[in-house]
């Protein structure tokens, strides 16, 4: 039987979108061999709340940061995140390939959403695949798919589309006939909502689309149209009240940068709006920090550059507005979504960054699309080398896209790649002399991270986190009063952190002021209950005191926070001093499952074996210690005496 031409343009169709899917796919598999990274580790390795759905009311009623106690001020609410780590832990455990995994899959299905959406609005499958081509080749999005903790802009870009989706399905039929859609509509807006903040730019764009583009405005009543697009408000207003009154600790609006007043705040978003046109439009080179200074006149380059455009924009949507609204709606979409991170005033560190444009480009696909589209189309002369220069630039330029886009993913293999790569790019900055610092002290090169703060702190004399580790640095040369100074600094700049009073408290303790040092690493697990490193730092100094209950009452908070060597090390010595072996297996078991090669944890494990009369097990704790550390005279001993019993055993 022969295929009618709407079956075959209909697999052409289906063929087509399964390739552009499968690229999105291809041009993102290399994230999988990257770890965890950055604000990974906090938000997935040591959270305790993503592992068990009793604790998800938890993530329902705080801020997505309330895990680092008084630290935070951000006030980002983000549990679909939470929720789809927990999910991530519950099928992949602590294997980052698996969350990486859900951040591509999750891209892909934007992809398909762009293709529907673009499909139904500008009425043209071809039109669809175009816009969705260009979306998965711009490596603008790097950032969020090949970051773990970058999920919330993937999440809430798909149910942004999937909730205009099915609101563009509610001219299909009367809107008392569509509840099952009109109640999938609501739902996929909340989970956007409850994905990130930018979300609330919705039911503004619906307004504008129900009044003045949807096809059937002239024939439909006001009534019906507030109730196309009037739950969205209602749902919006509803999770602010929400926020305000039920989420811990979270104010809906909180000022991050006082010194950026309102008249420099509006300098800087013409500057930052400079800068994400020319990002989108040239996304070379691509970094994960960009340094932010805040504009203070309106002859400044970027200031008039960012005037510029918005009255290109406008004069731009006016055309549109004339010619082909739709395209109107693709400006509108861009700007509407991109303003709410140009005010510097409410954003804490990442003052641009490439992830906000997730959602805003996909109006920027639109207008991509619809210009390659028109160049295409237009008759006139030499029309076929003007097909041929669009196809030639257009696969040149899918090439070198898809070339930035896999070599980009690589920078967030690791945290050491990811410091060494943005450094590289802005050597200047302190804020990457300070990370760079920290990098260099944790490889042993305390000398180079020592130099790299000082450089910073004369850029900043201000920063605490600059300061702290500066602190750290002179203790170590055992400079105290020199070392207490600048700690004592950080905590009057950063009062709400724990590190600081860690670092204090070690200066204490080595100038055996015990009171004082015990105080301090009080603070920071009062402001910090989840930090291991003040839980750890507590309890070693609870059990160097003999206070083993204390100490093991903060070993165990902290391993319950995330398990690490530091705490479990701890509750095997306790149990040690306590003359209970069964009670330090368990410990010595985990502490050798994050580290294997601490011999004398295995030979500890190894006697606990052999007291028990579990010969076989203690013989391969004590051979593995000794491949490690293999002149250990008394694990050589022990495991002499070993053989000779399991030799006799046998005969």
């Amino acid at each position: 039987m022969k295929s009618s031409p709407g079956d075959v343009a209909r697999s052409r169709s289906r063929n087509l979108l399964g390739g552009l899917l499968l690229l999105s796919l291809a041009l993102y598999v290399n994230t999988m061999f990257n770890g965890f990274v950055s604000d990974d580790h906090l938000q997935v390795e040591q959270n305790p709340y993503i592992r068990s759905f009793k604790d998800a009311p938890q993530l329902l009623t705080n801020p997505v940061w309330f895990l680092v106690g008084k630290e935070s001020l951000a006030t980002y609410y983000r549990p679909v995140m939470s929720f789809g780590f927990l999910i991530g832990y519950k099928l992949f455990g602590l294997s980052p390939y698996g969350y990486h995994l859900m951040n591509v899959l999750l891209h892909m299905t934007v992809v398909w959403l762009i293709y529907a959406v673009t499909a139904r609005l500008f009425r043209r499958e071809e039109y669809g695949l175009l816009a969705g081509l260009v979306f998965a080749l711009h490596p603008i999005h790097t950032e969020p798919v090949a970051w773990i903790d970058g999920v919330p802009d993937i999440e809430m870009t798909l149910f942004v589309l999937l909730a205009f989706l099915l609101f563009l399905r509610l001219e299909d039929r009367p809107l008392r006939r569509s509840a099952g859609i009109y109640a999938a509509m609501l739902g996929c807006f909340s989970l956007a909502l409850l994905s990130k903040e930018t979300a609330f730019a919705l039911p503004l764009l619906l307004l504008i689309y129900e009044h003045f583009l949807r096809e059937d405005r002239a024939t439909t009543g006001w009534r019906t149209k507030l109730g196309r697009y009037g739950g969205f408000w209602v749902l919006a207003g509803g999770l602010v009240t929400y926020r305000a009154v039920f989420v811990a600790g979270l104010p809906t609006i909180v000022v991050q940068r006082p010194d950026v007043t309102w008249p420099y705040a509006i300098l800087s978003g013409f500057a930052l709006l400079a800068s994400y046109i020319g990002k989108i439009a040239w996304p070379v080179p691509l970094s994960t920090f960009y340094p932010f200074q805040k504009s203070t006149s309106v002859t400044e380059p970027r200031v008039l550059a960012g005037m510029g455009i918005v009255l290109l924009g406008s004069l731009l949507a006016a055309y549109f507005w004339k010619r082909d609204r739709r395209y109107a709606f693709a400006l509108l979409w861009t700007g509407l979504t991109l303003a709410p991170v140009l005010n510097a005033r409410w954003i804490p560190w990442s003052v641009f960054a490439e992830r906000y444009w997730y959602l805003p480009s996909v109006g920027v696909s639109w207008l991509v699309a619809g210009a390659i589209e028109r160049g295409w189309q237009w008759r006139g002369p030499r029309e076929g080398l003007r097909r041929w220069t669009i196809a030639v630039a257009g696969a040149v330029l899918a090439l070198l896209a898809a070339r930035a886009i896999v070599q980009r993913n690589g920078d967030w293999r690791s945290d050491n790649v990811l410091t060494e790569k943005t450094a590289a790019l802005f050597p200047e900055s302190s804020a990457m002399k300070v990370m760079l610092g920290q990098m260099r002290w944790a490889e042993g090169k305390r000398e180079e991270a020592e130099r790299l703060w000082r450089e910073a702190i004369v850029e900043r004399p201000n920063d605490a986190v600059c300061l702290w580790d500066l602190g750290l640095a002179l203790l170590e040369k055992k400079n105290y009063a020199a070392a207490i100074e600048n700690l004592q600094k950080a905590i009057a700049l950063a009062p709400r952190h724990s590190i600081p009073h860690v670092y204090l408290g070690r200066t204490y303790m080595a100038m055996d002021r015990s009171a004082a040092a015990e105080q301090e690493f009080r603070k920071a697990v009062l402001l910090s209950p989840l930090s291991v490193e003040a839980r750890n730092t507590l309890g070693r100094f609870y059990l160097d005191a003999g206070r083993a209950a204390e100490a093991e009452s903060e070993f165990r908070a902290s391993v319950a926070a995330a398990p690490t060597v530091a705490g479990w090390r701890g509750l095997a010595q306790i149990a040690a001093l306590r003359n209970t072996p069964a009670e330090a297996e368990e410990p010595l078991r985990r502490l050798l499952e994050l580290d294997p090669l601490d011999s004398p944890a295995h030979f500890q494990l190894g006697a606990i074996c052999a007291a028990s009369g579990r010969l076989g097990e203690a013989k391969k704790e004590y051979e593995s210690g000794l491949w490690m550390d293999p002149a250990n005279k008394e694990a050589l001993e022990a495991l002499r005496r070993i053989l000779a019993k399991m030799g006799d055993s046998q005969r």
